[in-house]
């Protein structure tokens, strides 16, 4: 079975999130570790529409924080069928004219978090501030030989901003017409930072 990293989409049209809330953003990097955040996340977050995205709102919030924001349609899937431990932290969001959106939205903190980069044959720079992290591949490859039969959405151990979503839960998220993500092919995750040349990264 393949599995893609969850990416955003890149539509000029969706709405797009640049800014941390100033409720949480003494706390928000603890959002991306595969944590439980629960008993912090306050009750009330607000998350404004970035003045330079769209007016579309989708089911996977575009954002620049490494956040995902799902909708309550992608919530409910992935709260019933991807067989994953996560928190949906209830959030709002807000647009260009400081309207708050009726429709519910959540920050998805995934707690399944599974060390499986395959070394070998991945190419990767580390992070030099935290070291025990990849700051950005240049190419993934997965050893699936640690991910469990039942594993269809995790975090990487070794990047645990970033959702590995397997194959099925991707297609039954795209059938149910959920927008705003892109499950990458994992041969192309990364291509941008290949060049022809002998490019120091």
């Amino acid at each position: 079975m393949n599995y893609h990293p969850w990416t955003h989409d890149d539509d000029e049209a969706f709405v797009q999130i640049d800014e941390t809330p100033p409720e949480i953003e003494d706390k928000d990097f603890l959002l991306d570790e595969g944590r439980p955040a629960s008993s912090w996340f306050p009750a009330e977050v607000v998350f404004d529409f970035s003045p330079v995205g769209g007016l579309k709102p989708v089911d996977s919030v575009p954002n620049t924080l490494g956040l995902y924001i799902v909708s309550e349609k992608l919530r409910s899937i992935l709260e019933s069928a991807s067989g994953a431990r996560f928190e949906f932290l209830p959030v709002k969001l807000r647009n260009h004219k400081r309207k708050l959106l009726s429709e519910p939205y959540f920050v998805a903190n995934l707690l399944d978090v599974v060390a499986c980069v395959d070394r070998e044959h991945s190419e990767f720079r580390m992070n030099q501030l935290i070291t025990h992290e990849i700051r950005r591949f240049k190419r993934l490859v997965l050893d699936t030989s640690k991910l469990g039969p039942d594993t269809k959405v995790f975090r990487l151990e070794e990047r645990p901003d970033m959702f590995i979503i397997r194959e099925d839960l991707a297609h039954t998220i795209i059938e149910a017409g959920c927008t705003g993500m892109v499950f990458m092919p994992m041969e192309d995750f990364g291509a941008e930072f290949r060049p022809k040349d002998n490019y120091d990264l």
